[in-house]
Order: C-alpha cells, then structure tokens, then sequence
C-alpha cells in the first residue's frame, strides 16, 4: 500500500514569499527605465559644463586685448549634445574691465536646456 501525498496549492508563506520577489523586482526594474533619463540628463550637464569651462580658459588665456566680439563659438564636444551650440557675450564692466557670459545650450527630450558661466577678464589682470 502506497501513500499518495496530496497537495491542493501554496502555503500562505510561499505566495507571501512569491510576491516580495515579484515586487522587488518591478521596482528595481522601474528605477532602471526611470532613471535612465535622469543619469543621461546628468552626463549632459556635465558635458556643457565642461565645454563653457574650456571656453572660459580660452578667453582668459587670451586676455583682454585680444577678447572677441560677443558671438557664438564652437568646440569638438558640442556635436555630443543634442542640438549642442555655444555662445558668448563679452560686455564692459567697468573701465578696464569686461564681463564675458558663456553659455552652452542643446535640447533634452524637448526641453531647452543651457548651462551659464561668467567671468571678468581686466587689462592688468587678476581681478578688479
């Protein structure tokens, strides 16, 4: 004579067991396609950040004689941008100094964004 083992479904442990696992793994799986856009936004900003810094060195390397008109200017690393562009505007401060503004802009899933950064570049040099 044989004993048969009858089983009619799952313990209570193991469907609570079961469902932990399920939604650990839809919130971790929604953090990844959540966070996605947010560490690629980042990588962005970083990336303007560091073109409207060089830029910045640029023109101070070139000093105040030498300083170009307000425009727009180009670097290797804006192609990397959606819709990357530079542009920069030098105005007088005061006498013997002006004041150069760069920024970078490009666009971000249809949002324009731009990063800004100003300085003050002095005939003597050094700050006024």
């Amino acid at each position: 004579m044989s004993i048969k083992k009858i089983t009619r479904g799952f313990s209570l442990v193991e469907i609570l067991v079961t469902l932990f696992i399920l939604g650990t793994m839809l919130v971790i799986s929604q953090a990844i396609f959540l966070g996605a856009p947010v560490i690629q936004g980042a990588k962005n900003q970083d990336l303007a950040l560091k073109i409207a810094r060089n830029e910045v060195e640029v023109l101070r390397a070139l000093g105040y004689t030498s300083l170009p008109v307000s425009s727009s200017f180009t670097d290797s690393l804006l192609s990397s941008l959606s819709s990357g562009s530079g542009a920069l505007v030098v105005s007088d401060f005061n006498l013997g100094t002006k004041q150069v503004v760069v920024t970078v802009s490009w666009m971000e899933r249809g949002v324009a964004e731009s990063v800004s950064l100003t300085t003050l570049i002095t005939k003597a040099g050094g700050l006024p």
